[in-house]
């Protein structure tokens, strides 16, 4: 039983100007949570509008005598700051995963960032004693470090491999992938007529040997879903350096579970995957290790990381070559520095010259904005660089249309990090920020859009900076900057995530009957025809030694069976045209697929 001194102790310190100025802003946030609970439609500037004002007082009293409560029942706690925590968390849940429209929902994932960052900071400085007895030892970080890894993984295989049984994975970038690794295994070489609609191999678009580490896996199981659920499981493995990073720099297992999160939910590793596989997903798990056994001295696995790197395509090698430079200029390691350097340039022009000579060139049109002269290549953007920096300068954040999608792309690769990679006093280290520059400097909309696959080189790097910095900086700035991540990690990840492969759940649930019914009239086609097929059918059938995607073929009847995607009304134009050559019907799924023969 309490004292009356006691109970009078207990109220002066729970209606401190603080705690009392936290309370009335908790107890309105948790009147939001409960109207958006109750209501829906809160981007409409009528949404509870027609809320009385007795109402708001009578929710905002009863919220604010419930948190004194709590209050006084726990005096050593800040309780308010526990109690804004979760309410607002619970906004940020509801708003974000009920926005629709791609633009907006950005834009509105940015502004609650702000706020939601500001609430958190907060709650963690007024619960800083709190958290300072909390200690995190070697098992922890290790079991968080396995499930946040095996979760990440489960989203990122789940999407893709939904993808592929709701026939919305198109040929390009996944039905010429089923085709290659049929032929992979099958004869070992990386052969695709569905590519470039001619018997070609890969390796003369790019040079990709690291497709062969999943070459075991799908020649045993032999079903497209491997190559989905191989690249989630390449993208969740780099918890391991990152945690790895972590011990070796001394940092705290509070911070190196963060950091664990930070990468395992990191919006542009798990939206990289939206379109299915690519290449580009070994590179962060590579580089990673490159840059860790780096900093470990262990040399022989450096340049093994560093060798897989390149093999990963040939302009990985331009991440290699700015690692050598960080070497040299801010490490001043210049015996490793110049062998990186050397290996680097030699296999980029080696690659160059490959795939001049007996493939299909160098892609060097998304930088057509920094090439005069066409026959230059990819020096020519170079010259561009060196020649007119100005002019180089001017087409960083400018777009095809004016938008400001490279800045909101910026955003998103730095917020999450909370722009750990920026802050350093040691101005060379800048230079790991600098592949940053490959995705802004072209106006191919595709390399500054995170749902796409050509930041994850630049992932690797970013957190390496991150990683690097942080045991320099003050622990008060520190704590801020990785609440600032955390904040902005979650409500980037709820704002393009969780929407996408929420909305791919949804569409197999309701439509999986139809979806099974058109995979098993596919697997009635005859296994050695040749067959033309619309591009979201192509991946189902790609398991055949010659494919084309119809909409590239030309409606030339040099196939057995034409395969027409019936769901699209673009399938009755190339049906008139393989009637016209003399095609048949063969049989037919009402309403889904359409199967033409060759007379």
């Amino acid at each position: 039983m309490l004292s009356k001194n006691e109970v009078f102790a207990r109220l002066r310190g729970s209606f401190t100007f603080e705690r009392t100025a936290c309370r009335v802003f908790a107890a309105w946030v948790c009147f939001a949570l409960t109207v958006l609970c109750m209501l829906t439609g809160f981007d409409k500037i009528e949404f509870a509008q027609a809320t009385g004002v007795w109402s708001v007082v009578g929710f905002f009293a009863l919220y604010f005598a419930l948190m004194t409560v709590l209050s006084f029942l726990l005096p050593r706690f800040h309780t308010d700051s526990w109690v804004l925590f979760l309410a607002a968390s619970g906004c940020v849940c509801i708003w974000l995963m009920s926005e629709t429209g791609s633009l907006q929902r950005l834009s509105f994932a940015l502004a609650v960032t702000v706020a939601y960052a500001l609430i958190l900071v907060y709650c963690l400085r007024a619960n800083a004693a709190l958290l300072d007895k909390w200690r995190v030892g070697g098992k922890t970080v290790t079991v968080v470090a396995i499930v946040a890894g095996l979760a990440t993984c489960t989203v990122m295989a789940l999407y893709g491999c939904l993808r592929y049984k709701t026939f919305s994975a198109p040929n390009f970038d996944f039905g010429l992938f089923c085709n290659m690794f049929h032929n992979m295994a099958e004869s070992g070489l990386p052969m695709a007529t569905s590519e470039r609609d001619m018997l070609l191999s890969h390796f003369a678009v790019h040079i990709s040997p690291v497709y062969y580490l999943l070459l075991p896996f799908y020649w045993i199981f032999r079903s497209p879903m491997v190559l989905q659920i191989g690249q989630a499981v390449v993208l969740a493995l780099g918890v391991v350096p990152i945690v790895l990073l972590a011990r070796h720099f001394k940092l705290s297992g509070k911070t190196t579970v963060l950091l664990t999160l930070l990468y395992a939910f990191y919006p542009a590793v798990t939206s990289g995957t939206f379109y299915d596989l690519h290449e580009n997903c070994f590179l962060t798990l590579f580089l990673l290790c490159t840059f860790l056994f780096y900093e470990k001295r262990k040399y022989i696995p450096m340049y093994l990381f560093a060798l897989l790197t390149l093999s990963v395509k040939e302009d990985a090698a331009v991440y290699i070559l700015v690692f050598a430079l960080f070497l040299l200029i801010s490490e001043r390691n210049w015996k490793h520095g110049c062998v990186l350097a050397a290996l680097s340039v030699g296999y980029f022009v080696l690659c160059g010259y490959l795939l001049e000579a007996g493939g299909q060139g160098m892609m060097t049109g998304r930088f057509d904005n920094l090439i005069y002269n066409e026959e230059d290549g990819l020096l020519g953007a170079v010259k561009t660089v060196l020649l007119n920096p100005g002019y180089f300068l001017s087409q960083v954040f400018t777009t095809s249309d004016w938008s400001y999608d490279k800045l909101v792309y910026l955003l998103q690769l730095l917020l999450p990090l909370g722009v750990l990679p920026f802050c350093t006093k040691r101005a060379s280290r800048w230079l790991l920020l600098t592949p940053v520059l490959i995705n802004l400097a072209t106006n191919y909309v595709y390399q500054y859009d995170v749902g796409f696959q050509y930041h994850f080189g630049i992932t690797a790097f970013l957190f390496y900076a991150a990683i690097k910095n942080l045991p320099a900086l003050e622990a008060p700035t520190r704590k801020t900057l990785l609440a600032i991540g955390a904040a902005a990690c979650a409500c980037l990840y709820l704002a393009s995530v969780s929407p996408r492969v929420s909305n791919q759940i949804e569409i197999w649930s309701k439509n999986h009957a139809r979806y099974e019914k058109m995979e098993e009239f596919l697997d009635t086609l005859p296994a050695d025809a040749s067959v033309a097929a619309s591009t979201f059918l192509l991946p189902h059938i790609a398991d055949r030694d010659v494919i084309y995607e119809v909409y590239y073929h030309g409606g030339k009847a040099d196939v057995d069976l034409v395969v027409l995607d019936a769901r699209y009304t673009d399938h009755e134009k190339f049906k008139a045209q393989y009637l016209a050559e003399g095609y048949t019907l063969h049989s037919e799924l009402e309403g889904s697929i359409l199967v033409l023969q060759k007379p």
